[in-house]
């Protein structure tokens, strides 16, 4: 079980961001729509959610089937991490025009030992992305993505061979084996920003705020994510992750998309970074 945190890092705060000002918090259930249709206009280009699709052609944001599609994949994804035992933080602005939630910036985190499960799955939609895209989508994702990235953590987290700390999520392992293994760190599954709020900072302050959050309830434990395009690895870089290795392919067979497994092993030393205000990933 987490303890519960107390940093003032961690949400819910309010942050400044030029002229606008933020809300960070965790996100609730009947926030799911918007996250769903704002992370599916921030997605509509990435060339992973275009190879799970099985499209032929690159996805349009001007196409409400498009866009219905991504919007079912990232509500499922949210809400199967917030119903199975994640944490899903959001920033909101302040001041808004209409009464309705508005979407800034939104994360998603598996904490250590969690991960995504089938029951959650299905209690979550993922039968309408089934539905959407096909078995082979699924496969995609169940199959080929999972086993590869799953592979790279594995060798990775072997070569480190990290001990584990001394820390909540560690108890009652610690007499079994004395080095982390990939499921025992936290996995960041998602990071987004709305395309109205890119380049004000706001995922390196849900980046941040996971970090404190981490640190928190389980001090010590790494982060693990994968990046979908460079522009989000040279940001995680930046953020201090490390690559796990130089590229990981998918879909080699037919049409090799690349994409980046990274880690960041003490992500505290990135609390005390300067943050810069530069572009999103």
């Amino acid at each position: 079980m987490l303890r519960q945190s107390t940093s003032s890092d961690v949400a819910p705060f309010t942050v400044t961001k030029g002229t606008e000002a933020f809300m960070i918090r965790e996100a609730r259930l009947d926030e799911l729509e918007a996250i769903g249709w704002v992370a599916a206009e921030a997605f509509i280009n990435d060339t992973m959610a275009h190879y799970i699709s099985s499209a032929t052609k690159p996805m349009s944001i001007t196409s409400k089937a498009d866009l219905r599609a991504l919007y079912d994949l990232y509500y499922f994804l949210y809400k199967a991490c917030m119903i199975g035992g994640g944490r899903a933080v959001v920033a909101l602005p302040t001041e808004s025009s209409s009464g309705a939630t508005k979407i800034a910036a939104a994360a998603c985190w598996y904490p250590p030992g969690n991960r995504l499960k089938v029951f959650n799955a299905l209690r979550s939609g993922v039968l309408r992305c089934i539905r959407n895209w096909g078995f082979r989508s699924f496969m995609r994702v169940s199959e080929e993505y999972t086993s590869i990235t799953h592979g790279v953590f594995e060798r990775t987290f072997t070569a480190k061979a990290m001990g584990i700390p001394v820390s909540d999520v560690s108890k009652g392992r610690r007499n079994k084996r004395k080095t982390l293994l990939e499921s025992d760190s936290w996995y960041l599954q998602l990071m987004f920003s709305s395309k109205q709020y890119e380049g004000r900072g706001l995922m390196s302050t849900l980046m941040r705020e996971g970090f404190a959050y981490a640190h928190s309830v389980t001090p010590g434990i790494p982060i693990t994510l994968d990046a979908s395009s460079s522009r989000a690895r040279d940001r995680y870089m930046h953020l201090g992750y490390e690559l796990m290795e130089p590229q990981t392919m998918i879909g080699v067979q037919r049409v090799g998309v690349p994409y980046w497994c990274m880690v960041n092993w003490e992500p505290t030393k990135s609390l005390h970074w300067k943050e810069k205000d530069a572009s999103e990933a």
